[in-house]
């Protein structure tokens, strides 16, 4: 539409002369470009990307999700806006600009008077959905990790974190010591993703080939709140399960709700590991670059040289052109940690160095799903 506009002005303001060239180039590019929305809607729609996760982060901390999720109860029915708003103690002209504005992603449905039920993406925003995302909305979303992002242009120039220069001079582990409020949005974020992950390793139809069973010791390293390990313990019942994590994330652990076959332990990782038979480590080694990564994979090899490593990671990364999650934690692990995601190539050669092969990898849902499992070996001389 744009490109056909331009072209309607220049023609009228140049009716004995010729386009220049850059406006013959729009009108090649009008005629060829395949149909979908113009080039310049995509590069606005990229630009204005941080109104979205706003609008979600905000449906997600002054609990309209929640309240929607208690007045539209199962039969998802449809209540006014002016309801939902008095009962999330918000004003009802802006809930109801705010629901508008996310019903076009399906979070919510507009129905009649202004009036909106539940869609489904904003089903797995609701705080009680076992399956619930809200917790990573608010932290991909938060103040924090924007304050960080917005240094991209610093990274650009160095391939490292500017977590330093965006929070005083501290990394993002010694920001979060000293903000244990951040943090917590953090460690909830990481249970929001066990939830969702959990659910696939929960279900033997969608991760069929991946297997605990064997084991008798499983660490969960940088178990966070433990989710994911209470949902493999209904999958693998006769596993023991050690939560290793941080002190600080330890101490967030309700250790009384615990199964009997669950213990914790306070660790850094880069110093040591507990002792088992087999490790979990999911979302860890994104987090951090190669001389660290092979750190922790030295450790798991002193603490038990036998042990089976299982990595849970977004990938594989496809090759050029093609979509993945994957790219962009890719992009948001350098600006924030000086850490990355990886080829499978790379994760290969990473194992290489640290004594251990790809032995078997497992998709989720037939590969439907971004995060996949790497079963390591260690390599025996």
């Amino acid at each position: 539409y744009l490109q056909h506009k331009i072209l309607r002005r220049v023609r009228k303001s140049h009716k004995n002369r010729t386009c220049s060239s850059i406006y013959q180039s729009i009108a090649i590019m009008s005629t060829s470009a395949p149909p979908g929305p113009p080039p310049q809607a995509i590069a606005l729609d990229l630009a204005t990307g941080n109104w979205k996760a706003q609008a979600v982060r905000s449906f997600v901390t002054t609990n309209i999700a929640g309240a929607m999720e208690d007045l539209c109860k199962t039969e998802n029915i449809f209540v006014s806006a002016d309801k939902i708003a008095e009962a999330a103690d918000l004003h009802p002209a802006a809930t109801y600009r705010l629901l508008r504005f996310l019903s076009t992603f399906d979070v919510c449905v507009e129905g009649p008077d202004k009036s909106f039920k539940l869609g489904p993406v904003g089903a797995v925003l609701t705080p009680n959905n076992p399956q619930s995302v809200a917790s990573a909305v608010e932290w991909n979303a938060s103040l924090t990790l924007a304050v960080g992002l917005d240094k991209f242009d610093t990274f650009l120039k160095t391939n490292k974190s500017v977590a330093k220069e965006a929070f005083g001079g501290k990394d993002m582990w010694a920001h979060f010591a000293e903000n244990p409020e951040t943090f917590a949005i953090f460690q909830k974020a990481m249970t929001g993703y066990s939830n969702e992950e959990a659910f696939f390793l929960f279900n033997p139809d969608l991760s069929p080939t991946f297997d605990l069973s064997g084991f008798k010791t499983v660490c969960d390293l940088g178990a966070a709140e433990g989710t994911l390990s209470l949902f493999l313990a209904k999958r693998f019942p006769d596993c023991e399960y050690i939560l290793a994590d941080l002190p600080e994330a330890v101490a967030r652990i309700d250790t009384a709700a615990l199964p009997p076959t669950f213990s914790t332990e306070a660790v850094n990782f880069l110093d040591s590991v507990p002792k088992a038979d087999a490790y979990v480590l999911k979302h860890i080694i994104h987090d951090w670059d190669d001389e660290n990564s092979e750190k922790i994979l030295a450790n798991i090899r002193e603490a038990n040289p036998d042990a089976t490593v299982f990595i849970l990671e977004f990938g594989p990364m496809p090759g050029p052109n093609v979509p993945h999650m994957s790219k962009g934690f890719d992009c948001v692990m350098g600006v924030i940690l000086s850490a990355c995601e990886r080829t499978q190539e790379e994760y290969n050669a990473l194992f290489s160095r640290c004594g251990y092969s790809n032995a078997k990898v497992h998709l989720l849902a037939g590969g439907g799903h971004p995060l996949y499992i790497q079963e390591l070996k260690p390599v025996t001389e």
